[in-house]
């Protein structure tokens, strides 16, 4: 086996907002390995792709119920945005796009490789599938949308 060759560092995690896209509720996360939360350049042109990326919510024919989960990472590659929904009740399905630095931000499809997420973008996956655990599979003749909604999650490093 091949010796891991970076420890371990928590990074902040940081709710920024929930923005509305056609009828869509999306929480944006921030994660960066370089300060507190992700430059604005990176949020502001995900934001310009959200309507876009939520297109893919067309894939299938299960259900949805157009409430997402944006999580931006600035990580040693570049930035990350990972996109995922809720489907048929209780699975997410999923999209990672990635700009690099050295070029004006473009966020290209990059989950095709097979990549899903790291351990940082997982704290935020596992936050929000307790969040829908608690608010919506709990009681699903009544769920709780704002409750839901109204969960998120924010680290210190």
């Amino acid at each position: 086996m091949n010796a891991i060759k970076n420890k371990y560092q928590p990074r902040p995690i940081r709710f920024l907002m929930q923005m509305e896209v056609e009828g869509w509720q999306i929480k944006v996360y921030s994660i960066s390995v370089k300060q507190l939360i992700v430059s604005d350049i990176f949020i502001e042109t995900a934001k310009e792709k959200v309507r876009e990326w939520l297109k893919n919510s067309d894939n299938n024919s299960l259900e949805k119920y157009n409430i997402a989960t944006l999580i931006l990472h600035e990580g040693k590659e570049g930035c990350f945005a990972i996109i995922n929904w809720w489907i048929d009740e209780n699975m997410l399905q999923q999209f990672v796009y990635l700009t690099t630095y050295d070029q004006p931000p473009e966020f290209k499809l990059y989950s095709d490789s097979g990549i899903i997420t790291c351990v940082w973008e997982l704290a935020v996956i596992w936050f929000e599938r307790n969040a829908w655990v608690e608010h919506i599979l709990s009681n699903p003749q009544q769920p709780n949308w704002q409750g839901y909604l109204s969960a998120t999650l924010n680290t210190d490093i």
